[in-house]
């Protein structure tokens, strides 16, 4: 058990970096004054240390901001475990599977496998045994792994707005446009958009990825 906490650590410390370490990138490249607070001409190890430093904790921050943005606005996770086993779900869309994971639920919530219809209560209660399960048989690195993915990909969606109003905050005067401009605004949507997809994807992907090795495990044993 104490390994498999150490693995869910490290994932979550380099997830954290990593986001970090991209808004001060992004940063760098707007020339925005966020760059100042890490930045030592002086000495390159007091610069790679404050870098390093910087990153971590502008990360944690953002990905505590996120955290909650998700549970009030998003609700990535929230609807991939609230919802699964419904149809129209859009976490699982392979039928069979879904009446495999259907049949577990069932098995699992002592319904018959003629009943079809799952309220988020009983949805997040098969979801939580299932991730309870693999925790309890330290099975669940990818899932881990996953998480870290997602929770890096939420922490982006709300930092490249954030830098895109800096750089209009300090380039842009009386809304005149310059191209330069007008390729910063398409790129960091672009950007924002992208974290939005890889972060629904996740939340979805981490669900089935649980799912899966529960249903393998459950009968192994």
């Amino acid at each position: 058990m104490n390994s498999a906490l150490d693995k869910v650590g490290v994932y979550d410390f380099f997830g954290v970096l990593l986001s970090g370490m991209i808004v001060i990138v992004v940063s760098c490249c707007l020339d925005l004054p966020l760059i100042n607070l890490i930045a030592n001409v002086e000495n390159d190890i007091v610069n790679a240390i404050l870098f390093l430093v910087g990153s971590f904790f502008l990360g944690l921050v953002l990905q505590e901001i996120s955290s909650v943005l998700d549970k009030k606005v998003f609700k990535f996770r929230e609807n991939a475990r609230c919802k699964f086993l419904n149809d129209e779900n859009k976490i699982i869309g392979n039928e069979l599977e879904l009446k495999s994971f259907r049949e577990l639920a069932n098995k699992i919530l002592n319904k018959s496998n003629d009943d079809q219809v799952y309220n988020e209560t009983e949805n997040e209660y098969v979801f939580y045994l299932c991730k309870t399960f693999l925790e309890t048989h330290e099975k669940c690195d990818k899932a881990n792994k996953i998480n870290s993915l997602y929770a890096m990909s939420r922490s982006l969606i709300i930092s490249m707005p954030l830098c895109l109003s800096a750089y209009c905050r300090y380039n842009i005067k009386s809304f005149s446009f310059s191209r330069q401009d007008l390729v910063v605004i398409f790129i960091m949507a672009m950007l924002t958009v992208i974290f939005y997809k890889r972060a629904k994807r996740f939340a979805a992907y981490r669900v089935r990825v649980i799912l899966r090795q529960y249903k393998i495990l459950n009968e192994k044993n």
